[in-house]
């Protein structure tokens, strides 16, 4: 296994247990576990601005949260609310960490998004789906159940958004847009 630059050459900024956040040449990479990198770099603002745009509003729900970067966004908009759903307790850890202070719009819960998804009952404006792992035929359908279970949540006139990966193959690129 070839040891990415970030590690080698990059800051170690924040830490919990197998999570750990790199800075390396003005840019943030989030490490969970042995090598597995997210695409977390600190341009990643633009492609959420563009997936995203001015589609938040009025109560807010994110499903996972890596650094943060969307919720910042999503934050930044003319928003009431914003709940964050991510399960690894490590990766809140150190968004916390990364971010001391707290916004009071901003409420971020230690659980399963699936789960959440299944047994929420409060309805949203606006659903953004940071799917962690990459675009496959074997996440597809749980990405499909997700998108399900999330238009179950919204309001009338709600906006559901679910971040894509520019690097997924075209045949499962449609696949994916038809979803929404």
């Amino acid at each position: 296994m070839v040891t990415p630059l970030y590690f080698t050459h990059g800051k170690l900024i924040a830490s919990s247990n197998n999570v750990r956040v790199f800075k390396f040449q003005d840019m943030y990479y989030l490490e969970i576990g042995e090598g597995h990198t997210l695409w977390a770099i600190s341009d990643e603002i633009e492609e959420y601005k563009e997936q995203i745009a001015n589609k938040p509003y009025g109560n807010c729900l994110e499903i996972g949260l890596g650094l943060g970067v969307a919720s910042k966004y999503i934050l930044s908009r003319p928003i009431k609310s914003l709940t964050t759903i991510e399960k690894n307790k490590d990766v809140i850890n150190v968004f916390e960490q990364l971010n001391p202070i707290k916004d009071k719009k901003h409420t971020i819960l230690n659980e399963d998004g699936l789960y959440f998804l299944q047994i929420a009952r409060e309805k949203y404006d606006f659903i953004f789906l940071d799917f962690y792992d990459v675009i496959d035929e074997d996440t597809l359908p749980y990405i499909k159940y997700a998108v399900v279970l999330s238009k179950a949540l919204l309001t009338e006139g709600g906006n559901l958004v679910g971040w894509f990966d520019p690097f997924t193959p075209d045949d499962l690129a449609e696949q994916f847009w038809r979803l929404f």
